[in-house]
């Protein structure tokens, strides 16, 4: 009888302070929640490995995914394909920036230097901070396809290749293969 009491008595305290427990409840949810992260310890992979896989995607990595991709077409046969670069990828690195100034008798001078940011590894490894990478633009592409004479092996072809560069149709030749 006594328990049915102080729980009474609780919930009439607990009235007044619904819509704050509300939000404490809210807030207990979220922290349970998983947050994808996972538990083992790992270290994800550092920016310099990132680049490196996204570099390796470049040129004729592409070409031969490509090649592999295009054979597939129905129809197509044996495909090779040759992609001209117009810019090459390049690495966007964090910098950092320093201005200094002296003064002179009549004249005020001011150096700006601009460095890469470096980070030091606990392995006692360095690497640069990379904020971005730029991917290379193509000039053009030549395909060659042992069922090119086919018009809608042709197009499929075009269209596929137009996918996966950002080319437009006039910048893709695809002739027969002999």
């Amino acid at each position: 009888m006594e328990g049915k009491k102080a729980l009474g008595a609780i919930t009439e305290k607990l009235k007044g302070a619904k819509y704050p427990l509300i939000v404490l409840l809210a807030g207990l949810v979220l922290l349970l929640l998983p947050t994808g992260k996972s538990g083992d310890g790992a270290s994800p992979p550092d920016s310099g490995e990132a680049a490196q896989t996204v570099a390796a995607q470049t040129g004729t990595d592409l070409e031969a995914e490509l090649e592999e991709m295009l054979s597939l077409v129905d129809g197509a046969g044996e495909v090779r394909i040759l992609l001209a670069p117009s810019s090459d990828g390049e690495r966007v690195l964090a910098r950092d920036y320093a201005s200094s100034g002296e003064t002179g008798d009549s004249e005020t001078r001011s150096e700006s230097t601009e460095t890469a940011v470096i980070v030091q590894r606990s392995g006692g490894g360095s690497e640069t901070v990379e904020v971005s990478y730029v991917y290379p633009r193509w000039r053009g592409a030549v395909v060659a396809a042992q069922g090119a004479d086919d018009p809608r092996v042709k197009l499929e072809l075009l269209e596929a290749v137009k996918a996966a560069t950002g080319l437009s149709g006039d910048a893709i030749k695809i002739v027969k293969m002999k």
